[in-house]
């Protein structure tokens, strides 16, 4: 069974259906996998093994009995651990949830037991999301399973560990600014953004018990991280659709616009004056369009009707729309609006803290004129993808940066591109376009870097076209290094 718990989803559904593995066999698998991983790791941060192996042996009893459970029966996952699970801790990463025990699923946690999947247990993360690492004082950091000084990437990083190391099958996750694809691309794998508003988010609790319930964070998506692009599939065909409460709104799965690397008409971005990227990164996307042009796909490099760049996206749009957001927060995450806050920050203005104190309280007419740049950005992605099926971009500037343990000075951390210091959350900007255009984007697993870690890309498209990002994906990650697994776990 070496190489069982590094399959693709896919194929461990077919070796279940077949009778060559149980769901119980996996889930023993699994967990003893994280009993022996997990705590050098520390991707698991909540775990149930008595009820998934009674869920297994549940699936199991199903499949004898002729029942099929759906796309994903009998498979043991994890779940980010902002997403409630009913009789399962869910802390969020927040000190004053340690003990929280919900006592309901999150919609999409009730659809992925709806489809069988066996959820194992929660992942880690850093406290409401608002990290580039998964790190708290409730849990502490998540470690690269290709160099544990390093970090997994936030925020749903403790998944992506999970994932890439072999601990479950897939991690369910969220982000609303590259919280699944900057940890698969620090850790290896393919991550996917799905379209804004395709999977419901009730009972995602970032902001705390009850609030996600009948809200849902601006540009906030459900994603996933897995091995194989093509397992994205039954994972989105298990929890995309329309929400109960969200009557008069319907989303349907667009089929891919093309199953051959050759049909495809893609949009190269390789670079941006306002977020350099490395050498590493370069190579990368020098790779991918040497494996496009190969397989005769159409490669424009950075054509001139993208419809944005990367300052005015994430200065004017993403920046006011994404703090506009969190700017509801009962777990005292965002700053609270007291006159020595202003004064210090004012005073002392560190990367995007400025930005970021302006969106936490800025007017109601100053968030509708992002909102309606936002749109006109929209519109000007859906002219763009009449020409265009995917643009390739870099995820972040660089491969897994060290460990970085000042949880609270958000805006004080560093990080080097090159050799040259760059604001910390100068990893999000390339992420942002898609949280902008509400469009998928899919991370393809590249190539290595210099000091050995993953190095991905990703792939936009347009909105409601995640199976095109998801198919593109699988193309071009057979063209290049694709998954593979940490040597240190494998």
């Amino acid at each position: 069974m070496g190489d069982v718990p590094f399959q693709s989803v896919v194929d461990q559904s077919r070796a279940l259906a077949a009778g060559e593995i149980s769901s119980r066999e996996l889930v023993e698998l699994y967990l003893e996998r994280i009993a022996t991983h997990n705590p050098v790791l520390n991707a698991v941060v909540t775990l149930d093994p008595e009820r998934a192996r009674r869920e297994a042996a549940e699936a199991d009893a199903a499949r004898a009995a002729g029942q099929d459970l759906g796309p994903l029966h009998g498979v043991p996952i994890t779940v980010k651990d902002s997403f409630e699970t009913a009789g399962m801790r869910t802390v969020g990463g927040r000190v004053d949830l340690k003990d929280h025990v919900p006592d309901q699923d999150a919609e999409a946690v009730r659809r992925l037991r709806s489809a069988g999947a066996v959820i194992m247990g929660k992942s880690n993360m850093p406290p409401g999301n608002q990290d580039v690492q998964a790190d708290n004082a409730v849990f502490g950091p998540s470690s690269n399973p290709w160099d544990t000084t390093r970090t997994s990437g936030g925020s749903a990083g403790g998944g992506a560990v999970a994932t890439a190391a072999g601990l479950a099958a897939f991690d369910f996750g969220s982000e609303i600014g590259g919280s699944t694809r900057i940890p698969a691309h620090f850790n290896g794998l393919y991550g996917h953004k799905s379209t804004w508003r395709s999977i419901p988010l009730s009972g995602h609790v970032p902001y705390g018990p009850g609030v996600g319930w009948w809200t849902d964070a601006d540009m906030a998506c459900g994603g996933a991280q897995v091995r194989d692009a093509r397992d994205l599939v039954p994972i989105l065909r298990a929890t995309a659709g329309t929400a109960d409460h969200d009557a008069g709104f319907s989303y349907t799965l667009a089929p891919p616009r093309s199953t051959k690397l050759s049909d495809y008409r893609v949009a190269v971005w390789g670079e941006d004056p306002s977020c350099p990227v490395d050498s590493d990164v370069a190579a990368a996307v020098d790779d991918a369009v040497t494996a496009l042009r190969a397989a005769g796909a159409k490669v424009t490099i950075r054509p001139a009707s993208l419809p944005v760049d990367i300052a005015t996206n994430h200065r004017k749009t993403f920046l006011p729309l994404l703090f506009g957001a969190l700017s509801y927060d009962r777990s005292g995450l965002t700053p609270a609006p007291n006159a020595a806050l202003l004064a210090r920050l004012l005073q002392h203005p560190r990367g995007d803290a400025s930005p970021a104190l302006l969106g936490t309280f800025q007017s109601h007419y100053h968030w509708l004129k992002a909102h309606t740049v936002r749109n006109e950005i929209r519109q000007r992605w859906f002219e763009f993808f009449k020409d265009f099926d995917i643009v390739l971009m870099p995820v972040t500037p660089t491969a897994a940066p060290a460990h970085h343990n000042k949880l609270i000075d958000r805006f004080g951390r560093p990080f080097e591109v090159d050799g040259v210091r760059r604001p910390y959350w100068d990893q999000i900007k390339w992420n942002a376009v898609a949280n902008v255009s509400g469009g998928p984007a899919t991370t393809i697993p590249v190539r290595k870097g210099r000091s050995g870690l993953p190095i991905g890309l990703q792939a936009m498209g347009p909105s409601g076209g995640d199976l095109t990002t998801i198919e593109f994906a699988a193309l071009l990650g057979r063209e290049v290094e694709g998954f593979v697994p940490p040597p240190a776990f494998a």
